[in-house]
């Protein structure tokens, strides 16, 4: 894939608050504000690993949608096919992050937001996909609106017929779509994705496929070979507490598997995990898609590192992450 393309990446921006640490939602009464999104964190990562990003979707105009695009532009996304309308809000996600045995919650207000009312006469793809070499989508965009879904496989579509890699990230969430839904939705979406990042789960239960099939080996390479991806990575998390945890991720094509290393790891912030290691192996397969080992490592990394910090997109350039890879994360300091 030609490293002088641009990533583009189609979803929903949001602005998330995060209650202070140690309070539940319902008691709290200071939040940390941050802007974020599936699509957008993967594209925002690509741009500090030194690809050229755009991202595509529609926000509002008021100072909330003006300061989204202002924040993506600080990160050095491209911006110019943005639509900013006036009629309804930005969504926005509500946190409490977990500690010891509790877990995190989240709470979604985007039902009415800008990006579920977005709908494929907004955009101009041939324009927006004319210089890409990877479309990026979620199944969060799928699950927002009806409208929104179908200005995702509108642009899905078109980035096929363009000739770019489809990259599609699973990303189902109970709280924005009914299973029931959900598995009538995503075998329509998956019969234009090359590049997917999914669970055992997400193949057996979404997709239908193979459900009876317990060896994850043959299910990930059946999946490729049947349903046409080129590549599926996939993570396995070993819960500790909310804290501390272990990472593993491996990688998947017809005939092949590569299995990652295993992290263990202490959790600062774990929203967008997923989305940096969707960018850290789109870096990898952009530098050499033939070089699987390569993509998983620079997933993890990213993913691994992401979790340390506040926010929900990895911004992380391609020597930080080389350099977590060299000590295995375990650099005390750098002077």
């Amino acid at each position: 894939m030609d490293q002088n393309k641009t990533v583009v990446g189609l979803g929903e921006f949001l602005i998330r608050f995060t209650a202070e640490r140690g309070t539940l939602i319902r008691e709290a009464r200071n939040y940390v504000a941050n802007y974020g999104g599936s699509e957008a964190n993967v594209i925002i990562s690509l741009c500090h690993l030194g690809h050229k990003g755009r991202y595509v979707t529609r926000v509002s105009s008021d100072e909330l949608g003006l300061g989204a695009i202002d924040y993506l532009k600080t990160q050095d996304v491209d911006v110019s096919f943005i639509q900013s309308r006036g009629e309804h809000p930005l969504g926005t996600s509500i946190v409490e992050e977990g500690e010891g045995a509790r877990p995190s919650v989240v709470i979604y207000n985007r039902k009415w937001s800008s990006a579920a009312q977005m709908r494929p006469t907004d955009f101009d793809f041939k324009e927006i996909l004319k210089d890409g070499n990877i479309f990026h989508v979620s199944g969060i965009t799928l699950s927002i609106s009806e409208k929104a879904r179908t200005t995702a496989i509108e642009a899905m579509k078109q980035a096929k017929a363009l000739g770019l890699k489809v990259s599609f990230d699973f990303n189902y969430r109970t709280k924005l779509m009914k299973l029931e839904d959900a598995k009538q939705v995503y075998p329509e979406i998956v019969k234009y994705a090359d590049i997917v990042s999914a669970s055992a789960w997400d193949i057996q239960t979404l997709l239908g496929f193979h459900p009876n099939e317990t060896d994850q080996d043959k299910l990930f390479e059946d999946a490729c070979r049947e349903l046409g991806f080129e590549y599926i990575f996939t993570r396995k998390r070993t819960v500790i507490s909310s804290r501390e945890q272990k990472l593993q991720a491996f990688a998947y094509t017809k005939d092949k598997k590569v299995i990652g290393k295993e992290y263990k790891f202490e959790i600062f912030d774990r929203i967008g995990a997923g989305d940096a290691f969707v960018a850290g192996y789109l870096h990898g397969l952009l530098k050499d898609e033939t070089d699987l080992v390569s993509a998983l490592r620079y997933g993890i990394a990213n993913c691994v590192m992401e979790q340390t910090i506040l926010g929900d997109c990895a911004r992380f350039s391609e020597h930080q992450l080389d350099r977590f890879l060299e000590t295995s994360g375990l650099e005390e300091m750098q002077r």
